[in-house]
């Protein structure tokens, strides 16, 4: 426990110079079992996630036809006092829920239903099947970080964007990932607002 000072005039100069080294001990010993304790979370990084579920196609090839709903949205993190930051520049992508995607999703933000997942933090599987990437759409972000999917199919499909900026004077890119799922149905507009 570490003693109660009072200062050099209330208990006196021998008492606090006593004082100050038992501190300066105790400091010493905790700033050791401090540096010990981050080194050693350091020592070795968690390894990458990986995907436990095998890729079916035949559980999205309803997705791959032509369809008659429309998926619009935007991407957005708020920033205190500042203008949002916006997916301006990158892309959305849209692809179709299944027990694959659904745990992709949930390594990656936690969830498969909404999520952000931060830059400085994100895990993403590193064995990510060739067959998954030819069933998700793209699509360019606007000025406003708006973007439009025509032609979408009807069932559940999740929305992705990347919000990521390096705003002046900063050591690295901020930002992160957005996703939600949402259900399609056929001929109707869908609107989306991926945002934290």
């Amino acid at each position: 426990m570490l003693p109660l000072f009072n200062g050099p005039r209330s208990v006196g100069w021998n008492r606090f110079a006593s004082e100050i080294i038992h501190m300066k001990s105790f400091f010493r010993g905790a700033s050791v079992i401090v540096a010990v304790a981050l080194t050693g979370s350091c020592a070795a990084p968690s390894p990458p996630a990986q995907m436990t579920q095998p890729f079916n196609a035949g559980d999205v090839s309803w997705s791959l036809g032509a369809g008659t709903a429309v998926v619009e949205g935007r991407a957005v993190l708020p920033r205190a006092g500042e203008a949002p930051r916006t997916c301006a520049g990158g892309e959305a992508q849209l692809f179709p829920a299944s027990t694959y995607a659904a745990e992709m999703m949930r390594i990656v933000f936690g969830s498969d239903v909404r999520g952000f997942a931060p830059l400085a933090s994100a895990h993403y599987p590193n064995n990510i099947a060739a067959d998954f990437k030819s069933t998700v759409r793209r699509i360019g972000c606007d000025a406003t970080g708006s973007f439009r999917f025509d032609g979408v199919p009807a069932g559940t499909w999740y929305v992705f964007s990347n919000v990521i900026s390096r705003p002046a004077g900063a050591a690295a890119p901020q930002g992160g990932a957005l996703m939600q799922r949402i259900t399609v149905a056929e001929g109707a507009p869908v609107s989306v607002l991926l945002s934290p």
